[in-house]
């Protein structure tokens, strides 16, 4: 009787794990753009520089679509080209996403919280939890009179490129 009972609360278990895992959509969602404002048109005496950034997001919803699981990080990929348009980047260069970098991006000389980019987008993670995209959307301001005080008590960097890595992660979501 008692390894019949045991059976029942294990299958029972196995059940509502299932029913909850099976409950949950997984999305990717990936925003990429070409930075200006690191780039520059070569000339005889220097290189040019062209950085496309590509922001990634894997997403977990739960059935009443709040976030169940959310990480975030970024390439900065650069490649450099003559003034003849030939490029001058090393092809087999292994390029790191800013997690990877971790304190070598070096921005915790110049962040006013004292905090490394991959502190801050960590932050920005676990303040999403909990959360729905949509909530997430309307309040992750970190700049300017509406900044969310929550969020920018841990990240300051600005979170455009994550939102709408995470708002196509949702539409991803399945």
């Amino acid at each position: 009787m008692r390894k019949l009972l045991s059976l029942m609360l294990a299958l029972a278990i196995v059940t509502s794990i299932s029913a909850v895992a099976l409950a949950d959509t997984y999305g990717l969602g990936v925003d990429s753009y070409y930075y200006a404002g690191h780039s520059r048109e070569a000339t005889a005496e220097a290189a040019g520089v062209g950085e496309i950034d590509v922001t990634m997001c894997a997403l977990v919803l739960n059935e009443v679509g709040k976030i169940e699981f959310v990480n975030f990080d970024v390439v900065q990929a650069k490649v450099t080209f003559t003034a003849e348009g030939k490029l001058t980047v090393d092809p087999e260069a292994v390029i790191l996403t800013k997690k990877e970098l971790g304190d070598a991006y070096n921005m915790r000389r110049v962040s006013p919280i004292g905090k490394e980019v991959y502190e801050q987008i960590e932050f920005l993670e676990a303040w999403c939890i909990g959360k729905t995209v949509e909530e997430v959307v309307t309040n992750a301001i970190t700049s300017g009179d509406n900044a969310d005080v929550d969020l920018i008590a841990g990240c300051t960097i600005t979170v455009d490129d994550f939102i709408r890595a995470l708002v196509k992660a949702a539409e991803n979501a399945k």
